[in-house]
């Protein structure tokens, strides 16, 4: 149940913009670029559990019980014996909120005096709120590949119509079958979304019902094989694609993101080297609580 901590720091002054421009005079457009981030899918793949914010202790443990089954009996055995009483059992699974996920940042006053047309503060507690969160929907990838008992594990060489429908078939054998109303998500690399988008069979967003466009998540880009496809960068050459059904489906989440802190910011001013210190923070971790409802599908070949 171990996790490593993520450390973003970065620390910024006025000379760091001379050498990036170079040392001729110049004068600054006021918006910052930024390079696009991810859509953090995996989170959207997931229930959340905040019982620990404020609550004593880290743990939580979720419980599943078994179902029960019929016996047959005659009259006469009935009769002689009784009926004879089944029960259920019951397992669990559990996570350790033990970790905190953070991004740092140092801002210098001469920095915030010299370029004071730029929101600097503004623009580095985004980013930090948006770093912390990249690292927990990572978190819940790795959490789905460990899986663990009961994951569903299939392999296919180009990730074709076929092979879903085959993933999706081995889940049924466990009973997990598809509810036309929240249909699973199947989470894919940008370049297998792209070889599936020229699928005649695809269905894309666009043609989405409007009920459909308001359950839509973000990275969702449309239908293949009874799924919503759901794309990510973070997916790039790791060979692996996800079916998961979703926390609102009828069987209840298969994944869960305990907290026990939100997403925090903290600051303090150190006056003896005139900057502040700026620190964004969470405590979250992701746990597989049906593992049935999970299909993890190595992709052998490229697209």
């Amino acid at each position: 149940m171990g996790e490593k901590l993520i450390t973003i720091e970065e620390t910024l002054k006025a000379s760091d913009i001379q050498t990036a421009l170079g040392a001729a005079p110049f004068l600054i457009y006021a918006t910052l670029f930024e390079a696009p981030r991810r859509p953090l899918v995996f989170l959207a793949a997931c229930g959340e559990d905040r019982s620990l914010i404020g609550a004593v202790g880290n743990q939580i443990r979720f419980m599943t019980a078994s179902h029960l089954s019929a016996s047959e009996d005659t009259e006469g055995d009935i009769d002689t014996s009784g009926m004879s009483a089944a029960n259920k059992s019951f397992s669990n699974a559990y996570v350790t909120v033990d970790t905190v996920i953070y991004s740092a940042v140092t801002l210098s006053d001469i920095l915030l005096e010299d370029y004071p047309n730029i929101a600097w503060l503004q623009k580095m507690i985004g980013n930090m709120g948006t770093a912390v969160l990249e690292k927990l929907d990572a978190n819940v990838k790795d959490v789905f590949v460990a899986g663990g008992t009961g994951v569903k594990t299939v392999s296919s060489g180009d990730l074709a119509y076929g092979d879903v429908i085959d993933a999706l078939a081995t889940m049924e054998n466990s009973n997990w079958i598809a509810d036309d109303v929240n249909a699973p998500m199947l989470i894919v690399a940008p370049d297998v979304a792209g070889a599936l988008m020229k699928d005649t069979l695809f269905v894309d967003a666009r043609r989405y019902t409007a009920y459909e466009v308001s359950k839509m998540v973000e990275g969702e880009i449309g239908m293949f094989a009874g799924c919503r496809v759901l794309k990510t960068s973070l997916l790039d050459g790791t060979g692996y694609a996800f079916i998961v059904f979703p926390p609102e489906s009828k069987y209840g989440p298969c994944a869960l993101i305990a907290w026990k802190r939100p997403l925090t910011v903290k600051n303090e001013y150190e006056a003896t080297k005139a900057y502040s210190y700026y620190v964004t923070s969470i405590r979250a971790k992701a746990v597989v609580t049906q593992a049935g409802g999970i299909g993890v599908i190595t992709i052998s070949d490229s697209p």
